[in-house]
């Protein structure tokens, strides 16, 4: 590579978020910055090799990959990411850690399977299991759509009846649904942002009065807040197991102590930055920046 500056290549969604905003602000500073649309990017195979072009130019000769895949362009997403594990390219997680990643069952699977604590978890597809399961579960739950985030498409459900209503309106959509057990908690869950073995970001979210979701986008507040160790220590072996080495994971405090509730490899970090005064973009990038170091030496 005969360049001057290290390049970063993102691949965001065509309109971009608040969050990718302000990591290319930083970005831009130290690297030569591409940016990507994830439906802009066309893959070819072409004589045994994978081919990665954005407006008709390749996209390869990059230091470092940072996807922003969200749920909407995970398949899509999946694929571009698929073809850059073809290539020597750093990036924080490859292909698989996506469809794990972006599917709440089996996040709950791999992390039940290494020990992390969970909320006890359902997987409902079927109308004739329904009545079933709701015999079985223990009341309030949350249900949540497979690919909901955001606070979007998470439901409590205090009852029977309530359950019913909304596994009949779910079968009907074709929409599998997960049911998890209610950890009891003031309203608040806590964020911890990890990069790698380092904790670069966490701050607590605290749902409006009457609510039981706490995600800012649902109305909750950010505010300061200090994790414990065994959440920090937690939050690391989470990423770990889902070999993601940029995400934000998500804990609730309950009567038996902490349990990873949402792990995210696409996190927002406005909320992060108001509450803490921290500049997590920065760190994010500095992360990046000294892994591209590490690299090359």
């Amino acid at each position: 590579m005969n360049r001057i500056k290290k390049r970063l290549l993102i691949v965001a969604p065509k309109a971009k978020s608040k969050t990718t905003e302000l990591i290319m602000e930083e970005a831009e500073k130290i690297f030569d910055v591409i940016y990507a649309p994830v439906h802009d990017i066309t893959l070819t195979v072409d004589k045994n090799e994978i081919k990665i072009h954005c407006g008709g130019k390749s996209i390869t000769d990059v230091d470092y990959v940072l996807p922003k895949i969200d749920g909407k362009r995970k398949d899509y997403g999946f694929q571009i990411i698929n073809a850059f594990d073809a290539y020597p390219i750093l990036k924080p997680y490859s292909a698989a850690t996506i469809l794990v990643a972006h599917d709440k069952f089996l996040t709950s699977v791999a992390l039940a399977r290494c020990g992390i604590p969970t909320p006890k978890t359902y997987l409902l597809k079927t109308t004739e299991g329904t009545e079933s399961l709701i015999n079985k579960v223990k009341f309030p739950v949350m249900v949540k759509l497979m690919s909901g985030s955001g606070g979007i498409g998470i439901m409590y459900v205090e009852n029977k009846e309530g359950m019913r209503t909304i596994t009949a309106s779910m079968n009907k959509l074709n929409q599998q649904i997960l049911i998890q057990e209610f950890v009891e908690n003031p309203g608040e869950d806590v964020r911890i942002l990890v990069a790698e073995d380092t904790i670069i970001g966490a701050y607590k979210r605290v749902a409006k009065e009457g609510e039981k979701r706490a995600n800012i986008k649902a109305g909750g507040v950010a505010q300061k807040y200090e994790p414990t160790d065994e959440m920090n220590e937690i939050a690391i072996k989470t990423a770990k197991v889902m070999h993601a080495d940029i995400c934000a994971i998500d804990l609730i405090e309950g009567k038996k102590g902490p349990v990873v509730i949402e792990v995210n490899i696409n996190p927002g970090i406005r909320g992060m930055m108001d509450a803490t005064n921290i500049n997590i973009a920065k760190r994010i990038v500095d992360y990046i920046d000294n892994k591209i170091k590490s690299k090359l030496e």
